[in-house]
């Protein structure tokens, strides 16, 4: 009887501290958890994406691609990837997906889906907005599968009954009740009974592993709407009424399901406790038993996880944003009542030292200068303005005004080995798809930024034809800013666009650039000199601008 009372108040010790350790472990996760989202607002994203997870990113989006949708080719033109990473701060999957999605679905009229008072509150009640993101933390990142993959595969899972796992409840009872008799038989019956227990939780969570993942993935969900509800922020009554209903519907799914919230990340908590949680599932399939019901309560639920993934994710993305624009060196809220484009202050946000320009025009632009004098650069921070206005409420100038419009680009492009494209053909391929956009109908204007228009053929041809390209362009009624090396473009469009340009200063072999927009056609090529610039041989400068100078007395190449 001694050894007993020995043995239990050991493990009374045991528990003791380990509730203490896990206890302390919590509190120091919890301020340092506090500390990183006080430190992080305000600053651009620097998220280390789980394996696997950017290719789930986009899963909410593809589920609801909308009414208009940026398209591949301008979403790799505006580095995209590279915009969303440094505005993401969210704390949750819900919350990438749900920015992820915004970012590819401007809105082409109606009122913006966004709170804008919303935002600015979470900017200026740093307590409520922590207390709210540390709730969001609890949704946590899905970073293997989608979760919508395993929603649509649900119907095709075999109906699994709890009796399956009480043999590993009733074979360790009896093989205790043993022991009262014959100990020696009765710890080898417990000893096999739970060698029989281990071996068959991991065959059945191997064939349930990425569902029970789901399921614990929606429970975390439910945690965490409930939790939202509970918390008194102003301007989000409509998301949180959704959240109400949602947590209310699946009371029944809920019902005894606490043990299935226990850490999943594979990265530990700290806490002994889990690990001993962790040991009791498999030695007794304490997770299992509620598997089978849990799946049947969640077929049909598709739409009901849908509203939950929105509401959820439109609180925590609209914090992201609220972060983001306090991290740019200037930004406003867009006025898409107007028409044309006025931009004042105008930059590119991923540049850590942007030079701010302005254009205001209700014509097509037809952008000239000289090599690295920044035409590119404003193309895509032009298109930008527009995508970002459209989409988050938020435009990187001091004042933009424009309409909503269908966005297009062709700037990036490259020939496509797989298909065996050409660069050149590849080329023609995107104008084309943008002169289509012109004439479908739609009442919705286009805008459309190109770089090097036909850069993929000679000169002859090149200028021929992006001189009639732009022309039916500007003939559609498209919006179009244009940049190019072929001067002869600014004469024979003259009628239709008006000409920009950028420019540089030539100081002893040096090259320096304003990247300011000035109006007019370029009146300087710096090709040539940039040779020197960057370390050639002034020889070579000195006979290729020969060269040049002879092509364009005689008309004709002489070596």
């Amino acid at each position: 009887m001694k050894t007993y009372m020995t043995m239990f108040a050991l493990a009374v010790i045991f528990l003791a501290l380990s509730a203490l350790i896990g206890s302390r472990d919590r509190k120091d996760r919890e301020e340092k958890e506090r500390r990183h989202l006080k430190e992080g607002f305000g600053k651009k994203g620097n998220k280390a994406y789980p394996d696997g997870r950017t290719a789930q990113i986009p899963a909410y989006f593809m589920r609801h691609p909308g009414d208009f949708q940026i398209d591949d080719i301008t979403w790799n033109d505006l580095d995209m990837d590279l915009l969303f990473q440094s505005m993401d701060t969210t704390c949750s999957s819900p919350g990438e997906e749900y920015l992820y999605r915004l970012l590819r679905c401007p809105r082409t009229g109606g009122t913006s889906p966004l709170s804008g008072d919303g935002m600015q509150w979470w900017t200026a009640h740093e307590e409520e907005r922590i207390r709210v993101q540390r709730i969001l933390l609890t949704a946590g990142i899905n970073s293997r599968i989608s979760v919508y993959e395993y929603l649509d595969r649900l119907d095709g899972l075999e109906d699994r009954s709890p009796v399956s796992d009480l043999p590993a409840v009733i074979l360790p009872a009896l093989s205790l009740a043993v022991m009262a008799y014959r100990p020696s038989v009765g710890i080898c019956c417990l000893l096999a009974s739970f060698a029989f227990n281990i071996v068959s939780y991991f065959r059945v969570k191997r064939q349930i592993g990425p569902y029970l993942i789901t399921i614990r993935y929606v429970l975390r969900l439910l945690q965490c709407a409930g939790r939202l509800t509970e918390e008194s922020f102003p301007h989000y009554e409509r998301e949180k009424e959704v959240l109400r209903t949602q947590v209310r519907s699946f009371k029944r799914f809920r019902a005894g399901s606490s043990i299935l919230l226990r850490n999943t990340s594979g990265t530990g908590t700290g806490n002994p406790l889990d690990l001993i949680l962790d040991y009791l599932c498999i030695l007794f399939h304490i997770d299992l038993f509620k598997f089978g019901s849990m799946v049947r309560a969640l077929r049909g639920k598709e739409k009901e996880i849908d509203d939950l993934i929105a509401s959820i994710g439109s609180i925590d993305a609209q914090i992201s944003i609220a972060s983001y624009r306090e991290s740019l060196p200037v930004y406003c809220i867009p006025d898409l009542t107007g028409s044309g484009f006025e931009a004042d202050g105008l930059i590119h946000p991923l540049l850590e030292k942007p030079v701010p320009n302005t254009l205001h025009t209700g014509r097509p632009v037809l952008l000239t200068g000289s090599n690295a004098s920044g035409k590119s650069t404003f193309l895509k921070a032009a298109a930008l303005a527009a995508l970002l206005s459209q989409t988050i409420d938020t435009a990187p100038a001091e004042r933009y005004k424009s309409c909503c419009c269908r966005i297009f680009t062709s700037m990036a492009l490259r020939d496509d080995i797989r298909s065996g494209e050409s660069y050149f053909i590849v080329e023609i391929r995107s104008l084309k798809r943008v002169l289509d956009a012109s004439c479908d109908g739609s009442k919705v204007p286009v805008l459309c930024c190109v770089d090097e228009v036909l850069r993929g053929t000679n000169t002859i041809e090149r200028i021929s034809a992006s001189a009639e390209i732009l022309d039916r362009l500007a003939d559609r009624g498209i919006l179009i800013f244009a940049a190019t090396h072929d001067m002869e473009l600014t004469d024979l469009l003259r009628e239709r666009y008006v000409n920009y340009h950028f420019s540089e200063t030539m100081n002893e072999g040096d090259v320096t650039f304003s990247y300011k927009l000035l109006d007019g056609p370029a009146d300087s090529r710096n090709a040539i000199r940039l040779l020197c610039a960057l370390g050639y041989d002034e020889e070579i400068a000195d006979r290729a601008e020969e060269r040049a100078k002879r092509f364009m007395d005689t008309g004709r190449w002489i070596m």
